[in-house]
């Protein structure tokens, strides 16, 4: 199914699309750039294209067949040449009933196609969405790498001067140059994630975005309160997979009928006119084939069976779907229990903890190994706040694109 904000936004707003000298985008702008300039998308748009083309030419009707001869005879009593010839014009009368149902699967090929094309864009939209999520959580990242490396530096500093002062081991100050390489490669090695993401993003937008662009936006987080019976009940009725393999169904019904009805003949009506030895021939004709050999029993076993596949397939869809999206919205609310642990006072506490750990060991308290521990506790905890925070974005991105339609 077509998600309205998105294509509403790309149809009436291009300007806010457009790339041109932009460097910065929000997520909306990037889902209707993806939308447009995705190439599976596009090579799924000239399939429905191609299908609708042949939809509508099913609609016409069959071409005449003209026939044209030319030769020579002798007549048998005064052996005098005579020329021969003549021209016919044959056209096939296909039956009504039959052509409705062969117009009908060709319209049934052309629309299930479009859900197909609808579902690409569920596949593209969930995955830009993971992608500019997983930019965000390495942006995060990122700060918490710069900011613990800054305030490792200065720890350093104090160290450094206190141990040329004879205050502390020098072995301290080395232990800390240890961590702010530590601190540095771990810097490193997030901006390369973060890099390699964006690079990712561009690519599956076909490169339209400039080298240096950024993405606007933040993890947000709001819990849900929506019931899991709701989101099942919606597949059958938005799941553009469900759909597709319900105008698979129908085209199948449709093919049986159509190979019944060919049980009855198309007349041929020929209308010709010919110059024969003796004299001129005109008249019209008619040419039926007689089903004496090939009832189509064999072709209509197959249909059948073709559209009991069809059947099984559309309940074994219906079935996989309603259990995926029941295993990701529990997936979600897992999610959501983690980031309430956060919210109702792990935050608090890491930071309060931090704090203690810092003014003890400037009291002499602990010792710097112990301040160190506890920095490395309080990041860890802020990493997993935002993993988590990722986590729930993406797994909501996940069961929309199960459901078929966004969360609001």
């Amino acid at each position: 199914m077509k998600n309205i904000k998105y294509i509403l936004l790309f149809l009436f707003f291009p300007a806010l699309i457009s790339p041109g000298e932009r460097k910065e985008f929000n997520l909306s702008e990037i889902i209707s750039l993806g939308l447009k300039n995705n190439p599976q998308i596009l090579a799924r748009e000239q399939e429905v294209k191609a299908k609708k083309a042949i939809y509508e030419s099913s609609k016409l009707f069959f071409n005449p067949e003209i026939e044209y001869e030319i030769g020579q005879g002798k007549t048998l009593d005064t052996k005098e040449k005579v020329n021969t010839g003549g021209i016919a014009i044959e056209q096939s009368i296909e039956n009504p009933i039959k052509r409705k149902h062969r117009i009908r699967m060709s319209e049934k090929n052309w629309q299930a196609s479009g859900y197909s094309l609808n579902f690409s864009k569920l596949e593209v939209i969930y995955e830009i969405k993971n992608i500019f999520f997983t930019i965000l959580l390495q942006r995060n990242l990122e700060e918490i790498g710069l900011k613990n490396l800054d305030s490792i530096k200065k720890t350093y500093q104090l160290i450094e001067k206190r141990a040329k002062l004879g205050e502390v081991k020098q072995l301290e100050a080395i232990k800390l140059n240890v961590e702010i390489l530590k601190a540095q490669n771990e810097l490193e090695r997030i901006k390369t994630e973060l890099k390699l993401a964006k690079d990712n993003l561009n690519k599956f937008l076909g490169n339209v975005l400039p080298p240096e662009f950024s993405v606007q936006g933040k993890l947000d987080y709001k819990k849900l309160k929506i019931e899991e019976k709701f989101l099942v009940d919606k597949i059958s009725a938005i799941h553009p997979l469900l759909k597709k393999k319900e105008k698979e169904l129908e085209l199948s019904i449709s093919n049986i009928s159509y190979v019944k009805w060919q049980r009855i003949p198309d007349p041929k009506l020929k209308a010709f006119i010919q110059n024969e030895i003796d004299g001129k021939n005109k008249g019209l004709g008619i040419t039926i084939e007689i089903p004496l050999w090939n009832f189509k029993s064999k072709e209509i076993a197959e249909a059948e069976s073709l559209f009991l596949k069809e059947k099984q397939e559309l309940k074994a869809l219906e079935i996989e779907l309603t259990t995926e999206v029941k295993s990701k919205f529990r997936q979600l609310q897992l999610t959501e229990q983690k980031i309430e642990l956060f919210y109702t006072g792990l935050l608090a506490q890491a930071e309060q903890s931090l704090k203690i750990a810092k003014i003890s060991y400037e009291q002499g308290e602990i010792s710097l190994m112990d301040y160190l521990d506890s920095q490395r506790t309080y990041n860890e905890i802020i990493k997993d706040y935002y993993q988590a925070l990722y986590e729930w974005n993406s797994n909501k991105a996940s069961l929309e694109k199960s459901i078929g339609e966004e969360i609001k």
